[in-house]
């Protein structure tokens, strides 16, 4: 039943909240914080990404972004009885413990070099650079008809032994790389 509720509340945050063309920037910023607990909803990360049943979930931010400033509520909530812990990490050799990653990177950083760096690492990256999810992201926000939408690259997300449900799934407008 828990399942349904959190479901429902997904499904009415990525379908009915729409940022507007003259939104603020911190309305697409709320709803960019909203997706990444929801995401960490409906993600099963490998047990050894865990040292424990009390080990937190790291929600982290790589770059500067407004974002951030959203982030802090979701340090007093928590997913699948795990606490939330929210990081900042300014370059990505920082970037060790941590479980959901927002990169905000200058659009003159390589997006793929980063993506790079951060190998097999069992990470949920998430951003919204253009090809993002091409270059190996597993989560890319996409605007259309003025809504915050995502797409998930599948593939990358299995290679690293992550399962993302497949309710999530199915409201990506697009997912690359299908489980076969």
């Amino acid at each position: 039943m828990r399942r349904i509720v959190s479901l429902i509340n997904l499904v009415c945050i990525f379908c009915f909240v729409l940022p507007g063309q003259g939104a603020a920037p911190s309305s697409e910023d709320k709803l960019k914080v909203a997706y990444l607990y929801n995401f960490a909803k409906f993600i099963q990360w490998p047990e050894e990404t865990f040292t424990d049943e009390q080990s937190p979930l790291v929600i982290g931010v790589l770059g500067r972004s407004s974002v951030e400033a959203e982030l802090a509520p979701l340090a007093q909530k928590t997913v699948r009885n795990r606490p939330i812990v929210i990081r900042h990490f300014s370059k990505v050799e920082e970037v060790q413990e941590c479980h959901l990653l927002y990169i905000s990177m200058p659009p003159l950083k390589s997006v793929g070099k980063v993506l790079q760096v951060l190998g097999s690492k069992a990470i949920v990256t998430v951003g919204d650079a253009t090809d993002f999810a091409a270059q190996g992201g597993v989560v890319q926000f996409v605007t259309l008809r003025e809504r915050l939408r995502f797409l998930v690259n599948l593939e990358y997300a299995l290679k690293n032994h992550i399962k993302i449900d497949s309710q999530l799934l199915s409201l990506a407008v697009e997912v690359v790389g299908r489980a076969k």
